[in-house]
């Protein structure tokens, strides 16, 4: 699985009251948890050890258990992880307190998103199969 990017932050504002990052996770029976994390601040960030790809991003930072994070693709949980799960959480997008209230939107996203995360899982184990 892909591992937590280091970030440096380079500047930080905060962020307007209602704005959330927006997570899926995959339950055991398949249904499609919608996890929302208040963003706190904005910030100006570039990732460390990426040979300069991508250059700057702005991204939010959230609340994480007992930390501040920011928002990553992927959340990676350890068996004590959030829930008490080890099944990662995709990041789907920031809500904007004034767009995106319906939460069948966001259903919509997760659905989308865990079929492209199977299709490419489903992928990985077929070349590795066809490798051996």
């Amino acid at each position: 699985m892909q591992q937590s990017k280091a970030w440096k932050v380079l500047q930080i504002i905060p962020a307007q009251v209602g704005w959330k990052a927006v997570h899926y996770q995959a339950a055991a029976d398949d249904q499609i948890q919608i996890l929302n994390r208040t963003v706190i601040c904005w910030a100006l960030v570039e990732a460390i050890g990426e040979n300069g790809v991508g250059g700057t991003q702005v991204r939010g930072i959230e609340k994480q258990e007992d930390h501040l994070a920011v928002v990553e693709d992927l959340i990676n949980r350890g068996e004590n992880g959030e829930a008490g799960t080890d099944r990662p959480q995709y990041f789907l997008g920031y809500d904007d307190p004034a767009t995106h209230k319906e939460s069948e939107y966001w259903i919509q996203q997760a659905a989308d998103r865990c079929k492209r995360e199977k299709a490419t899982e489903d992928s990985r184990r077929l070349t590795q199969g066809l490798s051996q």
